[in-house]
C-alpha cells in the first residue's frame, strides 16, 4: 500500500491495512509509549457527513495506537511474535460524541502492566492536536485491555 494518508512506518510496526487501518501517522514509539495522529476528514472510515467520526470508533484508535508498541518490541527483539486481541476497556468517556471534521486527534497509550507474556493494560488518551504539535483538549480517555496470544510456529 503506498498512500500517501498513512505514515509507512505504521506499516511496518502493525498487520491494519485500508480499510481497517485507522491512524494516520506515527508521532513516537516505544517499548512502553506510543502516540499517532488520526486526522478526520472526508476520507477517514466510518465519517458520517456533517457529524464527522462517531466517538466510540476512539477505542479502536487507542487499540491500534498501542499495538505499535507491541510491532516495536518484536522489532526491538523485546517480545515474540504474537497476536493482540482488545479483550476490554474501563472507562472510555468522551467530551462529545462524534470527532469533529477536520480535527487532528493526537492518540497516546502508555503501557501500564504487563501480566507476564500474556495480558497487557494500557492507558490511553485522546487529545485535539493543534498548531505546533501543541496538544489541546482532552477527548477520550481509557484503560485498554489486551490479551497477546503467542504465533505458533
Amino acid at each position: 500500500m503506498n498512500n500517501p494518508r498513512f505514515d509507512p512506518e505504521i506499516l511496518q510496526l502493525i498487520p491494519h491495512r485500508e480499510p481497517m487501518l485507522l491512524i494516520n501517522r506515527l508521532v513516537d514509539v516505544s517499548a512502553t509509549r506510543s502516540e499517532a495522529l488520526v486526522l478526520i476528514d472526508r476520507d477517514t472510515p466510518f465519517w458520517l457527513e456533517e457529524r464527522g467520526v462517531p466517538a466510540w470508533i476512539g477505542l479502536e484508535y487507542m487499540g491500534q495506537t498501542a499495538a505499535l508498541i507491541a510491532g516495536y518490541q518484536q522489532r526491538q527483539g523485546l517480545t515474540a511474535p504474537h497476536l493482540g486481541f482488545l479483550m476490554g476497556s474501563r472507562k472510555y468517556q468522551t467530551s462529545a460524541a462524534f470527532f469533529a471534521t477536520g480535527q487532528n486527534l493526537r492518540v497516546v497509550c502508555e503501557q501500564a502492566a504487563l501480566v507476564g507474556e500474556s495480558l497487557a493494560t494500557f492507558n490511553c488518551t485522546i487529545s485535539t492536536q493543534e498548531s505546533n504539535r501543541t496538544l489541546g483538549q482532552t477527548v477520550a480517555t481509557a484503560m485498554l485491555s489486551v490479551y497477546r496470544r503467542p504465533l505458533e510456529d
